[in-house]
């Protein structure tokens, strides 16, 4: 017969945390009793005499009806006792919450939370019910709402979203962050609320009469023993204010699909959500024009143009002249990124005298950059190939970056909505994906040397 009993030390083996309680079989809990890790939960006297005429029905009379009742009984005990305040009732076996757990179900409870027409098709309003709890006991999701209503609220009644549970918001970053061409490279930094301010060195001054801009006009003096130390300067510090902005996107995904086989297209789903907000995060980082969106990298105040030797085509010359202007310290952490086109001119770069130059360099450095594998390498830095930068022989298809210069800034968390009646005349679900970043240069300018040259980290190329 089953009882409860208190876990008295934790036992990982079998899951079992000290303080809570179990319902066993006593044959199995019998040894852990008297091994001092259990021990039994004090029945009430109603309880006990009722558990008493049980066992002796059991061992008196063994009809089928006899066994039937007794086990009508443990089960009325059982589910009496998972609602009283003994402490949560957890059975042996391995919780089937913790099987079904995934982001597709997290998604398909979302769904059924936040479309009475679907959860109807579950149970009702209890179905409903079920689902707000299990996203909030299994997945830890809290409800957002917005603060304005935009199209798809306007259209639904919709007006917020679940979190995503961070586990699977995380995975869904750092997929999104491996299709990345500037994420995985820059200074991501986590905000804890809407906006933030970041303390930098102001790097970025007039030519200095002394000492170097990277030490933010910090410089120090030679003295003779005994004599006065002068003052130095002090370091310039600025503020970098940084608001997140919305970056949302709408997916419609068929209402046939929230039988069985929607769980199925787990993995599908990351990779859909991922693969768009890595895009738009991208292109975003690297074009955007800083109103209600980052301020992308090719309209940076700090990016320095080099004049193209020759109109439509990417030279020896242009690549080391762009070298020549990226910031010195720069170079060991840049990246170059180039239209797709022009790989054809890349892998056939040729000197002065006609002879090719780049064949041998095809192939270097793949074990040393996991991020650029399978791509080519010029002056020992890795090149990435993208749709995301302008088209070839215009100014911005061949990018110089170093992107630790540019700061992304999130909340690290992600908020999805569902409605069933944006799409209602194509029979499909429309999901709402909401994620709050920004992104901005680090400097506002660039870098003047203390000769008087100026260099930076973002060098492009002209048309």
């Amino acid at each position: 017969m089953k009882r409860l009993y208190k876990c008295l030390k934790s036992f990982p083996a079998a899951n079992w945390s000290s303080g809570r309680q179990y319902e066993l079989e006593e044959a199995d809990a019998l040894e852990f009793v008297e091994s001092g890790r259990l021990e039994p939960v004090a029945a009430d006297e109603t309880e006990a005499q009722i558990e008493r005429i049980v066992k002796r029905v059991r061992e008196e009379d063994t009809s089928v009806q006899a066994r039937n009742v007794a086990a009508v009984v443990d089960e009325v005990f059982r589910r009496l006792r998972a609602e009283k305040a003994l402490g949560p009732c957890v059975g042996v076996v391995t919780d089937e919450v913790d099987k079904t757990k995934s982001f597709a179900d997290q998604l398909k409870q979302i769904v059924i939370a936040q479309c009475p027409v679907i959860a109807g098709e579950f149970g009702g309003m209890v179905a409903q019910q079920k689902a707000i709890d299990r996203l909030r006991s299994v997945y830890g999701s809290v409800y957002s709402t917005w603060g304005a209503k935009a199209a798809l609220a306007e259209s639904s009644g919709t007006t917020g979203g679940y979190t995503v549970q961070p586990e699977y918001s995380q995975e869904l970053l750092k997929m999104a962050a491996e299709q990345s061409i500037v994420r995985p490279f820059a200074n991501v930094k986590t905000l804890p609320a809407r906006e933030a301010f970041y303390p930098m060195l102001n790097q970025t001054a007039g030519q200095p009469a002394q000492g170097t801009n990277y030490a933010g006009g910090a410089y120090m003096n030679w003295t003779s023993e005994a004599s006065t130390v002068p003052e130095t300067a002090e370091p310039n510090f600025k503020q970098v204010h940084v608001v997140t902005n919305e970056l949302t996107g709408l997916a419609k995904i068929s209402r046939t699909l929230m039988s069985d086989t929607f769980l199925a297209m787990d993995a599908e789903l990351r990779s859909i959500f991922a693969t768009a907000i890595s895009y738009e995060e991208d292109y975003q980082f690297l074009q955007g024009n800083g109103t209600g969106k980052p301020l992308g990298i090719l309209n940076a105040p700090a990016k320095q143009q080099v004049t193209r030797t020759t109109a439509n085509l990417f030279k020896l010359a242009d690549a080391a002249n762009m070298m020549a202007k990226l910031l010195p310290r720069s170079r060991p952490s840049s990246i170059w990124v180039m239209e797709s086109l022009i790989f054809s001119q890349l892998v056939q770069l040729v000197d002065a005298s006609g002879r090719v130059t780049y064949i041998p360099n095809v192939g270097s450095g793949y074990d040393k950059y996991p991020l650029a594998q399978t791509n080519l390498v010029l002056f020992g830095r890795p090149v990435l190939f993208t749709e995301k930068l302008n088209t070839l022989g215009t100014p911005g298809d061949v990018l110089l970056a170093d992107f630790s210069y540019y700061v992304v800034a999130d909340t690290g968390t992600l908020e999805i909505a569902v409605s069933d009646q944006y799409a209602f005349n194509t029979n499909q679900l429309t999901f709402r994906v909401l994620k709050r970043v920004d992104g901005r240069p680090q400097l506002d300018a660039p870098f003047t040397q203390q000769n008087g040259n100026t260099v930076t980290p973002f060098v492009t190329l002209s048309s």
